[in-house]
């Protein structure tokens, strides 16, 4: 089977969709959402630098992918990700809370959900940035799988706002 990258990522934002939206009642979907939201950062950053030519490494991990989009060496302006310190510490989050799902542990799973919110949001950002808002070839996401997941990253959005007033940052 051989799917596009950019089919990817709309298919990644719909799963991470989904369990963006079950998360306050379910929380088994929790790793499933951090999960999700880290591999469609993933997929957005590797595609963007991909066109923009740019040297990747063979197994590059999702933190050192957003460093590199949001850095004018890597993705030239106005391509570069607008991504400050407070930015990458929300999504150090999110990645250790991925990471914690990806490698686990004898005692179980538990995830800090405190910061979550924060690193759901500049995930969400990000890949709307690189793929939808100034990706760095137009052609490189149809038409339709842009407004699919403009669409999932909005519903993603709006369940973190809802999150957010259920259960607080800590």
């Amino acid at each position: 089977m051989a799917l596009t990258l950019s089919r990817q990522i709309a298919d990644t934002a719909r799963f991470t969709a989904v369990h963006a939206g079950l998360v306050p009642e379910d929380e088994a979907s929790l790793p499933w959402l951090v999960t999700g939201a880290v591999l469609m950062m993933q997929q957005a950053c590797t595609l963007a630098l991909h066109e923009a030519e740019a040297e990747l490494p063979v197994m590059p991990g999702p933190g050192e992918l957003a460093v590199r989009v949001g850095d004018e060496a890597c993705l030239v302006q106005p391509y570069t990700a607008p991504l400050k310190p407070e930015h990458y510490r929300a999504l150090e989050e999110l990645i250790n809370a991925r990471n914690g799902v990806m490698h686990p542990k004898p005692d179980g799973l538990d995830i800090e959900t405190g910061g979550l919110p924060a690193g759901l949001v500049v995930a969400t950002r990000l890949v709307r940035h690189l793929v939808i808002t100034q990706p760095v070839r137009p052609s490189m996401v149809d038409t339709d799988e842009a407004a699919s997941i403009g669409h999932s990253l909005e519903l993603i959005d709006s369940a973190v706002d809802f999150w957010r007033t259920v259960a607080p940052e800590g």
